[in-house]
């Protein structure tokens, strides 16, 4: 049903322009976003509210929608940016069908992995025109089964992707804001949500489900947030920055791109002209229109990197804005690894894992030896689905579904 505001309100002197509200079962009243791309583009300034609070939403239209879902909201709600200040994020809220139990339904908030850092990979976004197509349709079709299994599953497109701004790609103080401000505003779009929550990530967005387990208690302390599944998790960048160095004559990856572009935007003592080359500045051009397929190339690390620079500065932005080993986790968390991941290797999460016993985290670790991608292009895209069925045990025990 809609309720067209615009003729008392503009009479009142209220409102200059138009409004449309639109309720739906199971959803309370909400502002109707518009159309198209100008969905992503908030008002100017910012509605006043408190983070989680939604600035408009509406029904997803495209291949974002989780099938086993009764609703698929897109929405556009109030976050907060790693300068402290109000931001609009976008993300997606998918909610089971049927009636939900007691409590309400319990939520999953999802972090995804690497897409890109333009507007274009923002994974709501997801068409058939969308680049990182495949890789967010192998994730939406897990998550869809936790759909179907009485979960709501919530995505974040995280701060700057999708909206205006910039990405600050693996900073995981912005990454788990978004996740936690995600759920506040699911649970504003649908009050048969649970505040009972668990996080759960992939890459970029393990290592946000994993820092997220620290922050989340903290920021969203309305919330109980029960665990966090950390999916092939992004850690020490520092480390893997500085073992690069070593070896110029390794391929580089558009990850490494897309990493130095983060950080040069997120520390303002980071100078990409200095550490990067006349071939690395080239490709560094490219990251706020292409995603991450579209960046690969034929380079070597030392053909991108000025393996002369002062890596010093850099370094220390990606220990503290990046190295998610340095937060404690309060929650217990799941560890899921391939044996022959390509993108995340073992080894780096075996030195997680080691790093999070000795701060005394509760952490279950499962590694996999994994025979059949499942349609999937690589073993760390694989991990995903072939974990699914230790996950949904490990989420069984510390939050239960919403199915009988």
């Amino acid at each position: 049903m809609q309720l067209t505001t615009c003729g008392v309100l503009a009479a009142l002197g209220l409102l200059s322009g138009c409004s449309t509200l639109t309720t739906s079962p199971g959803a309370p009243l909400t502002a109707q976003g518009p159309a198209g791309l100008a969905f992503y583009q908030p008002p100017t300034p910012l509605p006043a509210g408190r983070p989680g609070d939604v600035i408009w939403a509406r029904p997803v239209t495209n291949d974002a929608a989780l099938p086993s879902a009764a609703q698929n909201w897109l929405v556009l709600y109030r976050s907060t940016n790693i300068a402290g200040q109000p931001v609009a994020v976008s993300g997606t809220v998918a909610i089971p069908k049927g009636a939900p139990p007691a409590n309400g339904w319990p939520v999953i908030s999802w972090t995804h992995g690497t897409t890109g850092i333009a507007d274009i990979c923002a994974p709501s976004r997801n068409d058939s025109t969308f680049p990182p197509r495949g890789y967010v349709n192998l994730m939406n079709a897990s998550l869809d089964q936790w759909v179907a299994k009485g979960y709501a599953v919530v995505q974040t497109d995280y701060e700057g992707l999708g909206t205006p701004g910039t990405h600050p790609y693996l900073v995981m103080d912005s990454e788990a804001r978004g996740a936690v401000d995600m759920v506040r505003a699911a649970r504003r779009i649908s009050p048969a949500l649970s505040r009972d929550w668990l996080v759960m990530g992939h890459s970029q967005g393990g290592g946000a489900a994993a820092y997220t387990g620290y922050m989340g208690p903290v920021y969203g302390q309305e919330l109980n947030l029960k665990g966090a599944v950390a999916i092939s998790p992004s850690s020490h960048m520092s480390l893997l920055v500085q073992l690069a160095q070593k070896k110029p004559e390794q391929p580089s990856d558009p990850y490494g791109t897309l990493l130095f572009h983060s950080v040069a935007a997120a520390a303002p003592g980071v100078n990409l002209a200095e550490l990067l080359t006349p071939t690395g500045r080239q490709v560094d051009s490219q990251v706020d229109a292409k995603c991450v397929g579209d960046l690969r190339n034929n380079y070597k690390v030392g053909e991108v990197m000025n393996m002369n620079a002062d890596f010093r500065a850099l370094n220390g932005a990606l220990a503290t804005l990046m190295d998610t080993q340095n937060a404690r986790p309060s929650v217990p968390v799941l560890v899921l690894q391939a044996d022959q991941d390509e993108a995340v290797p073992k080894p780096i999460t075996d030195l997680l894992v080691a790093r999070y016993k000795g701060l005394g985290v509760a952490v279950d670790y499962r590694t996999y030896q994994i025979t059949d991608k499942r349609g999937a292009a690589s073993n760390h895209q694989a991990t995903v689905a072939y974990s699914l069925p230790d996950a949904m045990a490990w989420a069984a025990q510390h939050l239960p579904s919403g199915r009988p």
